[in-house]
């Protein structure tokens, strides 16, 4: 695999042996110029296309050979049953029992929960499951030569160990000192345990022959059990993902600033500032960065990779060479469009999620019969006597400040602001000094509603809506106005995109996605749609006569993707559904 420029908290290189990160200095945060990124030559394109084309084909060696070993776990396992007409092709069925048929139960019990371990090590890249591999099925062909039984299965056995042999680099995951060193406790244990039993017994029978006889095979049948669970548990804990390299405090929040420094000077899209999340981590290669977290061995990253468009293909490589050498599967939540076929030739596959609701400023006229239903509530409010101030974190007041967070703190469900790919999840921060509020107050100057925006490219992007819900009857059409008064805001200061709400799967419910699932999929959805007000935040994006931009979660290979979905909703603090549950919730945003 590829190895390079890549650094990663602190500026971490991936280096030869992956169980040791190096640590490097971190540059400075200022920000480069857009000039600054020369542009990749056509030969050097080439070969960061091979590069993406060589992770692509680890991932299906991976695959392949992670499918190919738990079937042979699982004949293995189904060997306890009887006579089958595959047992000439299983591993160690015919030598377990050739040689001793009172040992070949326990060890094929233990060589079918080892593969099929090996097998999760294998997909993940493990090389310690590779090794294990080569070596168990290299031994037992062997043995199955030696025994004189089924010698054409047992050459094409060969001929897969010579293959995956020779796939070595295709397994870059080493163990960390701490999965060695908790492995060795394990073991300890189970020895400890095993033999506390064995000698227990050997008291317990003393000379009585008939109680020697029962308590011998209880023994035998507790210490097979002890002892598949023992190594399951070693295995899993030597073939789990490694956890990333977590920096302390003072240097994650520089490496934050150094992230802030490349979305200034190449952030571009509406969702590029949401990488600045606290609980992100960020891999930099060149003149761009990457966004991503580490949960349960998923690498979720949003939003897509920042910097120069020509570092596209060395970024995304590099990244993927990253996550690799740690055993973690990849996704990606809030894709845009240009960025899928990077992703794809690289092995992960696509899936449209929504579409985003990006309003033209200039365009958005209140005079126009289509904005009706915005007019008149601007106009209800305003006759009701508020007033929408728009400002910077270091211009709102203690008391205002104060104001903002005890409305953020009602409406929101839990201890934190949820989601992770269009929510910065802080408020008023002082070193976001490019974010902006909007602050809409009721004649007594109390704060009802307030919109938090980030910077895009030529205009703003919304990050949290907010109304008060301590109050009496408030008038309709407050958080209209509000974002009404903002998109103004926005074109007087020489702007004009404002990106609004993403509306859950609105190609399918309006019927214009062209899938020939379509009309199963869109009953579902309308059906769900229901009860978690999909419809109802697509239709208040389209008051504001929104372009729509469509979004896209890009997955790993299918043994990750129920994994991935279980992730991704928990990072988005939805139960609704898995990632999208947070834009679901349109109370919050509406």
């Amino acid at each position: 695999m590829r190895r390079g420029s890549g650094c990663h908290t602190g500026c971490v290189s991936t280096p030869a042996d992956p169980s040791e990160p190096r640590h490097e200095g971190s540059p400075s945060p200022s920000a480069p110029s857009r000039a600054a990124a020369p542009s990749v030559e056509p030969g050097r394109e080439a070969d960061l296309r091979a590069a993406l084309a060589e992770h692509r084909r680890y991932v299906r060696v991976r695959a392949v050979a992670s499918r190919v070993v738990l079937v042979v776990a699982l004949l293995t396992l189904l060997a306890l049953v009887g006579r089958h007409p595959w047992r000439g092709v299983t591993v160690l069925d015919p030598v377990a029992w050739d040689v001793d048929r009172n040992v070949a139960r326990p060890t094929l019990v233990m060589a079918g929960i080892s593969l099929i371990i090996g097998a999760r090590g294998l997909r993940r890249g493990h090389r310690l499951a590779w090794a294990a591999t080569v070596a168990v099925l290299g031994v037992s062909s062997v043995l199955h030569l030696a025994h004189r039984l089924s010698v054409l299965p047992t050459v094409l056995v060969l001929a897969a160990v010579v293959w995956l042999a020779a796939q070595r680099r295709a397994f870059p995951v080493l163990p960390s000192r701490r999965d060695v060193r908790r492995a060795g406790l394990v073991t300890l244990a189970g020895l400890v345990t095993v033999g506390g039993i064995v000698a227990g017994f050997a008291i317990a029978t003393d000379d009585n022959p008939v109680r020697r006889l029962h308590l011998h095979r209880l023994s035998s049948g507790l210490t097979v059990g002890l002892g598949a669970v023992f190594v399951a548990v070693l295995l899993w804990s030597l073939t789990s993902p490694r956890r990333p390299v977590r920096l302390p405090h003072a240097a994650h929040l520089a490496e934050r600033e150094r992230a802030r420094a490349l979305v200034r000077a190449y952030g571009s899209g509406t969702l590029d500032y949401f990488a600045l999340r606290d609980d992100k981590d960020w891999f930099f290669v060149g003149h761009s960065v990457v966004a991503h977290a580490v949960r349960g061995g998923v690498c979720l990253v949003s939003p897509d990779p920042i910097g120069p468009v020509e570092e596209r293909a060395e970024v995304w490589a590099e990244f993927s060479d990253y996550a690799a050498t740690y055993g973690w599967s990849v996704a990606v939540i809030g894709a845009s469009a240009d960025w899928l076929p990077v992703y794809e030739a690289s092995g992960l596959r696509s899936v449209y999620l929504g579409s985003e609701a990006i309003v033209d400023g200039p365009s958005l006229d209140l005079a126009d019969h289509q904005h009706k239903g915005l007019r008149n509530a601007a106009n209800r409010v305003e006759r009701a006597g508020y007033v929408t101030q728009v400002l910077a974190p270091r211009e709102v007041d203690d008391e205002t400040r104060a104001q903002i967070l005890d409305i953020a703190t009602q409406s929101r469900r839990g201890e934190a602001e949820r989601g992770f790919s269009m929510t910065l999840s802080r408020l008023l921060d002082p070193a976001d000094d490019d974010v902006m509020l909007s602050v809409t107050r009721s004649p007594e100057g109390r704060v009802d509603a307030f919109c938090q925006w980030v910077p895009c490219e030529d205009g703003w992007s919304l990050d949290v809506m907010r109304r008060r819900l301590d109050a009496g009857k408030l008038p309709n059409g407050l958080t209209e106005t509000t974002v009404v008064r903002t998109v103004e805001e926005v074109v007087r200061r020489g702007g004009r995109r404002v990106g609004l709400n993403f509306a859950v799967m609105r190609e399918v419910l309006q019927g214009e996605g062209g899938s020939p699932w379509e009309p199963v999929v869109r009953p579902v959805l309308q059906r769900l749609s229901e009860q978690t007000q999909m419809s109802s935040l697509a239709a208040f994006n389209e008051k504001f006569s929104p372009a729509w931009v469509p979004r896209y979660v890009v997955l790993d290979a299918a043994e990750f993707v129920a994994t991935q979905a279980v992730v991704m909703a928990g990072a988005e603090g939805i139960s609704e559904l898995p990632v999208i549950g947070r834009f679901l919730a349109a109370r919050s945003r509406t």
